[in-house]
């Protein structure tokens, strides 16, 4: 599926839920913004959107368009350039669903006596606001204030250390976002990534990437205009209230 179906999927989604639920402030009109280079940019013989890049320059990004992905039947590890290798010589496993990934998250009500029922995923704390989660191997929660220079560093670096508390942890696609999103409106009532409420932060997607206008896709929810938004920015920016969205792909 195209990105842009997937956002006309994405505004149907919001419409049909404020039917289904009156009091959801949604601008009916625009539930979606997207800067407009998002319109065809993973599709044509020449896309603009690349998957899984290895850094964020327009010449050796080492990223991959979707048709290649897809042409190849390739597996992320595949994609990332690892087959599933890790450092110490030894293999994850990479043989997944071609063609669509699961992912691992954190959900939104770890906090919570009740957590048979996990809701949600959690938000990205402004700075100085994470609480670790985890019993045996605590996990700080990758704050928002870097820029994604320093988040694609960060979980490349540590990718294949099982010692790091970000083992295996990747950036999310614009495809990827969209989906979480839709499921924790669904479970939660709440918009994911509501950065205007002071505490949640924008999501930077960094395992996709504008290879000719060398820019980071990010997505959040706006509360002031009601409507979604996917913008972009340049890899070198940092900004206090926009943080990166990982998760782990089995």
């Amino acid at each position: 599926m195209s990105l842009d179906s997937l956002q006309e999927t994405l505004k149907q989604f919001l419409l049909e839920y404020k039917k289904n639920n009156p009091s959801f402030d949604l601008d009916t009109n625009k539930p979606l913004w997207a800067w407009p280079e998002y319109q065809g940019a993973d599709i044509g013989d020449s896309p603009k959107l690349v998957y899984y890049p290895q850094s964020f320059i327009e010449d050796g990004h080492g990223g991959k368009t979707k048709a290649q992905i897809l042409e190849g039947q390739e597996t992320l590890g595949q994609a990332r350039g690892d087959d599933g290798r890790m450092d110490d010589g030894g293999w994850t496993s990479d043989d997944g669903w071609k063609g669509w990934t699961i992912h691992l998250l954190q959900p939104s009500n770890m906090d919570e006596q009740d957590t048979e029922t996990l809701k949600g995923f959690a938000p990205i704390p402004r700075k100085g606001q994470g609480t670790p989660q985890g019993d045996l191997t605590s996990r700080p929660p990758l704050e928002a204030g870097q820029s994604p220079n320093e988040y694609l560093s960060l979980l490349r670096e540590v990718q294949n250390d099982p010692n790091s508390p970000y083992f295996q942890e990747s950036g999310m696609t614009p495809e990827d976002w969209i989906i979480a999103f839709m499921i924790h409106l669904t479970e939660t009532g709440e918009p994911m990534d509501n950065w205007q409420n002071g505490t949640e932060s924008i999501s930077y997607l960094t395992g996709a990437f504008f290879q000719f206008s060398t820019g980071v896709p990010y997505a959040f929810w706006s509360r002031g205009n009601r409507q979604v938004g996917f913008g972009r920015n340049d890899p070198r920016v940092r900004d206090e209230g926009i943080g990166v969205r990982s998760s782990v792909v089995v």
